[in-house]
């Protein structure tokens, strides 16, 4: 919807060129073809075999890609050449990045970042930077919008079905539909290094989450958030802040 719906549905060119534009995010007639092959030769392959065949096959088509792919069937990548993945990063069966994006890189995810079964990552008009050594469960949805983007730290946790981001639309007129109103452009998510967000947590658009943050399942942030605080709830307030040395000290003693 919004301005990716108006280019795809009201775009010029032809029905492929528009599914060029939507999917693949280029006309060239060549790399359509790479990327339809790839997909057909390894989307649905199961086992070792496809792992490998992924492995070989999925890298080259991405803007950049480490080294140890992991990726399981199903995994849907859109705009391929506007992702970028480090060294180890493992794609569960059924995940999308989509990265739809007016930036060279819409998508960038660090080394050894883990994504469960059915997790998307998008960037529509937006971009996405995921740290490294993270670990998302499944069912989870990172989402960018028009202009904006989604910061994650590195080492941080997102445990199943949570929603980071996501596009937030103009809503002053009555007169016209709240769809043809347009989306808020440049609204920013960023959450520090470290945190952990628990099961069905939302996390929206323009707030920032500080280093060493919890919240708890469940819990709706509207607001920013301090470093080492623990918030809950719908909205989300700050239950409790965790004394720094003490945390650094654990960590140490981990």
């Amino acid at each position: 919807m919004g301005a990716i719906k108006d280019s795809v549905v009201d775009g010029g060119g032809s029905s492929l060129q528009r599914y060029q534009d939507a999917i693949i995010g280029s006309r060239s007639k060549l790399f359509l073809l790479r990327y339809e092959l790839t997909q057909l030769l390894t989307r649905g392959c199961p086992g070792a075999l496809g792992l490998l065949l992924r492995q070989k096959l999925v890298a080259p088509l991405l803007g950049d890609c480490g080294r140890g792919l992991a990726m399981g069937s199903g995994v849907v990548l859109r705009h391929p050449k506007r992702i970028v993945l480090g060294d180890g990063v493992v794609l569960d069966d059924n995940c999308c990045l989509d990265a739809n994006s007016d930036q060279e890189v819409g998508i960038r995810i660090g080394s050894r970042s883990m994504f469960g079964h059915t997790t998307r990552v998008c960037s529509k008009l937006g971009t996405v930077s995921i740290g490294s050594n993270c670990g998302f469960g499944a069912g989870i949805t990172v989402h960018s919008s028009v202009g904006g983007s989604v910061t994650i730290g590195d080492n941080c946790l997102v445990a199943g079905n949570c929603y980071l981001g996501g596009g937030q639309y103009h809503t002053e007129r009555t007169d016209i539909p709240i769809v043809e109103q347009g989306h808020i452009s440049g609204q920013h998510l960023t959450i520090g290094d470290n945190c952990w967000i628990g099961a069905g947590a939302v996390v929206i658009n323009g707030v920032r989450l500080g280093r060493d943050v919890i919240v708890a399942a469940g819990a709706v942030v509207t607001r920013d958030v301090p470093d080492f605080a623990i918030v809950g709830g719908v909205p989300a307030k700050v239950l409790r802040v965790r004394e720094p040395e003490r945390a650094e000290a654990t960590h140490a003693a981990v």
